[in-house]
């Protein structure tokens, strides 16, 4: 087996990255299929997050694709808003 690429950023950088915006990689998944990783991750706000994949992509060959989830509490407060 050959080493990976060192210009691959490692799950472990990419959770100091995360730490080092506020943020936390809470879940991280080897894929099969259309991505390889999946990783989920909290952020204090939209900024820091764009800050780390734009800090992970620039590592290498990465496409990020990105959810905004809202959590059930959230959920059911805008549920609660509606008119």
């Amino acid at each position: 087996m050959s080493a990976i690429p060192k210009r691959r950023i490692s799950a472990d950088a990419a959770k100091k990255l995360f730490a080092s915006l506020g943020g936390k990689m809470t879940a991280f998944y080897l894929t099969m299929g259309h991505y390889d990783l999946v990783f989920v991750a909290d952020f204090p706000n939209d900024d820091a997050a764009a800050k780390a994949l734009l800090a992970v992509a620039s590592q290498g060959n990465i496409h990020t694709q990105t959810l905004r989830a809202f959590s059930e509490d959230e959920y059911r407060k805008l549920i609660a808003s509606l008119p």
